[in-house]
């Protein structure tokens, strides 16, 4: 009898079976009801209500719900924010359009707002808060849940009617700060020299490289950013729990670290403990026991511990607005990968089903050519539909490059935007060779015809005639960035030139100033490109988000690549990744930010 032979691809795969396992058991119960690339992200479309335990349950309409219900939503592993990667900020979304549905179901009575082992940027931690203001206004009631929180925590749940805050947690209620990290000394000592190649008053990127303190360039844009979001959580923290002025400065400055205890008898919170104080905070807002509870979210940090969860039931609609994630530097095939992107927008204008584009823009910038591949298919794509984009945490620089031509820019108040202005840096050998033990030669034919020769970074700084060079580009490069936006942004040349020369704005500034032309979150986005689709309330539609994820990418960025890269400890910071990318962009003018924007900016929980 002749012997089978294994498949040598089946072997392969022997590793990663438990992990495949894991992410088939994992989706099965998972109380997201759509992955990233799924077809799901609906509007207009019926709840449905399953028992975990016994995977019974149905649409509402053939087995009604109890009509005093909760919603819990747990958000453990739920916020990963949008700048890493797209495939993460779905849950966001989800969580979004969950709160929304809850909003019109007559069934739902109240939110329960657990936020244990949640992190998200202040942009989602807003767009959040957004939400839950339109739930309450329908009538409904939120209860918030923490155990520990920073201040832009506290600034979500304190839009919630009741806090109860864990026995063991704190509270710390510090405010904002940024702050930048100079590296100038490093570089000297490691033999590397820079110049600052930088025509521009706030254009302040390379100034990590080149200063050891605040510039006073950043002072001022930076303060002023500081003002206005600082402005904005204090007038919503003490609209929500009913402080004055004086309150609230002694809470953030002669306090400001917080036990359970501590922070219930200086009214941050109204009750102490976890499920039984939340039910009981539940029934007294009732006044009775309500008939249940539902889940969505990490239903194992769930307080409830209820067996129903919440999902939202498929819809088919030939309407459907496309969602776009743009997310990283602007770069055409890394990071952002701005060639596709551009590509698929073009793609989904043209398909007959797409009514309108939102594009989730989440970038501090990068190459201008990069950039301005998205701005012309954003800019092309107009033509056949209305295009609204939505600024996440950092659309600023090159990300505004990309963002300017749309029919509608939607930004949060905490949006770090604007910086129209490039910018360049020069790295090169000023002793590291020698530290290292390496010499280099050189024979050449052309006069310049060694610039950015060398071992590990360029043999020599500029000379005076290619310092004049660079100058002449980069004051090119940004005359035409000014020129686009005036374009783009249908402002005169002058105008766009005294809000420009690189300087940062929040989005109440750029609002202000008409370089967004709305303040909100990644619904009203949405709810905006609808208007524009002319796409009646009572007409359903799909939101379909792309770039689409096949089976196989999913479970590699889901499962098996953060697996691996835990145990080998592969993984990097963002401040580590930016560094790479720019080590690597070594003398190219470029739209970009500097490192440490948006990272040092902390709150952020």
């Amino acid at each position: 009898m002749k012997r089978l032979k294994t498949p040598w691809f089946f072997l392969l795969l022997l590793p990663v079976m438990p992990l495949a396992a894991l992410f088939f058991v994992s989706a099965s119960n998972d109380s997201n009801s759509a992955e990233y690339n799924s077809d799901t992200v609906v509007d207009d479309s019926n709840t449905v209500y399953q028992d975990k335990k016994t995977g019974t349950g149905g649409f509402s309409f053939f087995s009604p719900a109890p009509k005093r219900r909760y919603l819990e939503l747990a958000l453990l592993d739920q916020g990963q924010g949008y700048f890493s990667s797209s495939f993460r900020s779905v849950s966001i979304l989800n969580i979004l359009r969950v709160i929304k549905k809850a909003e019109g179901d007559k069934n739902i009575r109240g939110i329960i707002l657990n936020t244990s082992g949640f992190h998200a940027d202040q942009t989602t931690l807003w767009e959040l808060r957004l939400a839950l203001e339109s739930f309450k206004a329908s009538g409904k009631r939120v209860i918030a849940f923490i155990d520990n929180a920073g201040y832009d925590l506290y600034v979500l749940v304190s839009a919630a009617d009741r806090i109860i805050m864990d026995e063991a947690g704190a509270i710390f209620f510090t405010g904002y700060v940024y702050g930048r990290g100079y590296y100038r000394d490093t570089l000297e000592k490691l033999g590397v020299g820079v110049r600052e190649l930088r025509y521009l008053n706030y254009k302040t990127a390379m100034e990590s490289f080149t200063r050891s303190d605040l510039s006073e360039a950043d002072r001022r844009q930076q303060g002023a950013y500081l003002d206005d979001i600082f402005g904005l959580s204090k007038k919503s923290i003490k609209e929500a729990r009913s402080w004055d002025d004086d309150r609230f400065n002694t809470i953030l400055n002669s306090e400001f670290m917080y036990s359970a205890f501590a922070a219930k008898e200086r009214g941050l919170v109204d009750g102490i403990g976890r499920s039984l104080a939340v039910i009981r905070a539940v029934e007294e807002i009732e006044g009775a026991p309500i008939d249940g509870y539902l889940v969505y979210g990490n239903s194992l940090s769930s307080l409830t511990q209820w067996s129903s969860l919440y999902r939202v039931g498929r819809t088919f609609s030939s309407r459907e607005i496309a969602v776009v994630y743009a997310s990283g530097e602007t770069d055409l095939d890394r990071a952002m990968g701005t060639r596709s992107l551009a590509g698929l927008i073009r793609d989904l204008a043209a398909k007959k089903r797409v009514k309108a584009i939102v594009v989730r823009i989440d970038s501090p910038g990068g190459s201008a050519e990069a950039a301005d591949y998205l701005a012309e298919a954003i800019r092309d794509a107009r033509h056949s539909v209305p295009v609204v984009v939505s600024m996440g945490s950092v659309a600023a620089s090159g990300g505004y490059w990309a963002s300017m031509y749309a029919n509608r820019i939607v930004a949060s108040p905490f949006t770090i935007t604007g910086s129209i202005g490039v910018i360049a840096g020069w790295f090169f050998d000023q002793g590291l060779n020698q530290k290292l033990g390496i010499s280099v030669d050189f024979l050449k034919r052309g006069d310049h015809a060694d610039l950015g020769a060398g071992m590990i970074l360029p043999a020599r700084d500029l000379s005076p005639a290619e310092e004049k060079r660079y100058r002449q580009l980069i004051l090119d490069l940004y005359g035409n960035f000014v020129q686009k936006v005036a374009e783009g942004r249908n402002m005169p040349v002058d105008t766009v030139e005294k809000l420009a020369q690189g300087r940062v704005y929040s989005g109440i500034g750029a609002r202000d100033l008409g370089l967004v032309d709305s303040l909100g979150g990644f619904w009203e986005a949405l709810e905006t490109a609808r208007d524009l689709a002319e796409i009646s309330e009572d007409q359903k539609v799909v939101y379909k988000e792309y770039p689409k994820q096949s089976f196989i990418e999913n479970f590699i960025n889901r499962y098996l690549f953060t697996f691996v890269s835990q145990k080998a400890g592969m993984g990097k910071t963002k401040i580590l990744e930016a560094l790479e990318y720019r080590v690597s962009q070594n003398g190219r003018v470029m739209p970009i930010l500097p490192l440490e924007t948006g990272e040092l900016l902390l709150g952020k929980r």
